[in-house]
């Protein structure tokens, strides 16, 4: 008999034998009919696991799912605290929409719905609908949200995998190209240590977070390099060349500081490493009356270095990208460099007409 019951117990167990072992256990039911439908799962468990098939985990809620995909991105990006915390800010609107379900009750109609739910809110600093950028990196995260669960085998289709982004129109994804008159009045007003970072992502393309985090052991001024060691990407991790200005920065900072990191919190000698200077950015470009983010450092150094004539896979690479594609959005010619561009077109194409004749 598959069902029986011990002395002094409530719940039925189940006994049987299956591909030559003793399966022997409570069901955790007191009625009967329950602990067959309990047996008849778990033998079909069995079965499945036998001919190969994993048998489908329990979904969790969207909450749970939202905690597990936070906790795993504090690890995976520890060295990028902006990464985690805009990670943060799109789960919260995702939270707000998908609440407490299930996640394998979540659909695609029920993800293109979120995108319509989240294209009308309005932005708590500016009040106005948010960008289809910010629309579009929430869906990111969910399509990261349920890929995890996917390869978990949680779930066995992303509802959100086959979900185009939104295109975004032109102006909403635009940088600012810092100008020469403008770079000499920022680096004048900017305190340290903004003022060495804005030098070296100007003068090698760095990100912000890659600044923040050199040590004075990946720096090798006389060779003319420092090394990036950790990063977004795997081509993140590289050797950047310097300029002089650049080597100029690094050995005042290396001789400034004993400890590891050269740009501490603070500035101060032994302190953590700094994680953000967008506040003092902010205020230094407000007192100046030009706008521009720091980030647009690292822009103005990739159109400076395709006008100057650096091809862009070369760039590709200076900037740590995976891709031209990406590369080419960093990269942002002037309308002077682009008419220059043409007459050099039309003066060689009248030179090889001379030469024809």
């Amino acid at each position: 008999m598959a069902l029986f019951r011990r002395p002094n117990s409530k719940y039925w167990w189940m006994k049987f034998t299956f591909d030559g072992s003793l399966t022997q256990q409570s069901t955790k039911c007191s009625n009967k009919r329950d602990a067959l439908q309990v047996e008849g799962a778990y033998r079909h468990e069995l079965a499945l696991g036998r001919i190969g098939i994993e048998p489908k985990q329990k979904a969790p809620t969207f909450y749970t799912a939202i905690e597990d995909f936070l906790l795993w991105s504090s690890i995976e990006h520890a060295n990028q605290p902006a990464t985690c915390k805009r990670y943060y800010f799109s789960c919260q609107s995702l939270k707000n929409y998908f609440g407490a379900v299930q996640i394998d009750r979540i659909k695609k109609k029920n993800v293109e719905d979120f995108i319509a739910w989240r294209s009308c809110q309005l932005s708590k600093k500016t009040k106005k609908l948010i960008t289809r950028k910010t629309v579009n990196f929430d869906l990111l995260v969910l399509k990261m949200i349920f890929k995890r669960l996917s390869d978990a085998k949680i779930i066995r289709d992303n509802p959100a995998g086959g979900i185009k982004t939104l295109s975004e129109t032109e102006g909403e994804n635009s940088f600012h190209v810092i100008t020469p008159d403008e770079e000499k009045l920022y680096l004048m007003a900017c305190p340290q240590p903004l003022q060495d970072v804005a030098i070296l992502m100007l003068e090698t393309g760095m990100r912000c977070g890659e600044v923040y985090q050199l040590r004075s052991q990946d720096i090798f001024v006389p060779q003319g390099f420092l090394k990036v060691v950790k990063g977004k990407t795997r081509s993140s991790v590289r050797r950047v060349h310097l300029s002089a200005a650049a080597q100029t920065v690094l050995s005042s900072r290396i001789q400034k500081f004993d400890g590891a990191n050269l740009f501490p919190q603070n500035d101060r000698d032994g302190e953590r490493a700094t994680r953000t200077l967008n506040r003092i950015h902010l205020e230094t470009v407000r007192k100046l009356k030009i706008k521009f983010r720091l980030y647009d450092c690292r822009h103005t150094f990739a159109t400076r270095a395709l006008e100057s004539g650096v091809d862009l896979l070369t760039l590709a690479s200076i900037l740590g990208h995976t891709n031209l594609k990406m590369v080419s959005r960093y990269a942002h010619p002037s309308e002077q460099h682009k008419a220059d561009a043409i007459r050099r077109m039309e003066k060689a194409k009248v030179e090889k007409r001379a030469k024809a004749v």
